[in-house]
């Protein structure tokens, strides 16, 4: 018993004098750690000011977070039917998949059918080509024929006006022209007009009113140029405007449709000449209408 009693001591000896030792050496490490501390304080403080700013603007953004909260839901509540009516039309595009399948199917069946087709439409193609080919050919050996004609035709031309101031002449003597021998537009009516029937232009002798300064110093080939152009532009419904232009008398014009109506059931357009003859111009009106016999007539 006396033995372990003194092992004990002296190991309890060894504990008080390593805990002594080690106070001692806590103690030359105070002032340091004190050091330390000192410096360490302003920055705690520091910290602690930046965490009481941020803890500041955390209250102010959750109070502005609050304030947005009902009108987000507010744009989330309307926003809701739109993308419910955007579901129901997803759905019903879905519904009409397979109608559009079944329509593609039938669109590659046609395809292919077209296909099958293609070396027969391509042989008619190729003798279209050959009928074409031979055609030219043929107007090719024409074309010598055709400048021949057109040359003894040009002749006949320059004869036509003479023939036709005989029958100006018999008209005139017959007494059946009436007021328009005075307007000196019979003439044009008579020889200026070559390249169109008589019934065609028979009622267009009054394109140009006999007391107008157009009638002054418009020839009868102006006027026979107007004739023409006016039933051209009368006879193409996309045209608004036609010009026509006398390289002899210097004189040219337009004619215009301004307007379409009805009159007594039949087609009528107000048809504007604007004429240029020796520097001046002058703008003439006529209402036109077809007759009975689809031709037409200036009113």
């Amino acid at each position: 018993m006396i033995s372990k009693f003194s092992v004990s001591q002296a190991l309890l000896a060894l504990a008080i004098a390593y805990f002594a030792y080690a106070l001692l050496s806590l103690t030359k490490e105070l002032p340091s750690i004190i050091s330390a501390i000192d410096r360490t304080t302003p920055h705690i403080t520091t910290i602690i000011d930046e965490v009481e700013l941020v803890r500041v603007e955390v209250a102010q953004v959750r109070t502005l977070v609050d304030k947005q909260v009902p009108a987000i839901l507010s744009q989330i509540n309307n926003i809701l039917p739109l993308v419910e009516q955007g579901l129901m039309q997803g759905e019903a595009y879905s519904k009409q998949l397979p109608k559009l399948w079944q329509h593609l199917d039938n669109v590659e069946m046609q395809i292919q059918a077209l296909q099958k087709d293609l070396p027969s439409i391509l042989r008619r193609v190729d003798a279209v080509v050959i009928t074409s080919n031979t055609a030219i050919d043929e107007l090719a050996k024409w074309r010598p024929h055709s400048a021949k004609y057109i040359t003894a035709i040009e002749y006949t031309r320059e004869d036509i006006p003479q023939y036709l101031t005989r029958v100006e002449n018999i008209v005139i003597d017959a007494k059946t022209i009436g007021s328009e021998a005075s307007s000196g537009l019979i003439s044009g009516f008579f020889k200026g007009v070559m390249s169109l029937p008589f019934e065609m232009v028979a009622g267009l002798t009054g394109i140009v009113d006999s007391k107008s300064r157009s009638a002054k110093y418009l020839t009868a080939d102006d006027v026979s140029m107007m004739q023409e152009k006016v039933l051209v532009l009368l006879g193409n419904h996309t045209k608004k405007h036609v010009s026509w232009q006398n390289d002899e008398s210097n004189n040219h014009g337009k004619i215009s449709k301004e307007k379409q109506f009805k009159r007594n059931k039949q087609t009528c357009h107000l048809i504007a000449f604007t004429n240029y003859f020796k520097d001046q111009q002058e703008i003439l009106k006529e209402v036109m209408c077809k007759d009975k016999d689809d031709l037409w007539q200036v009113m």
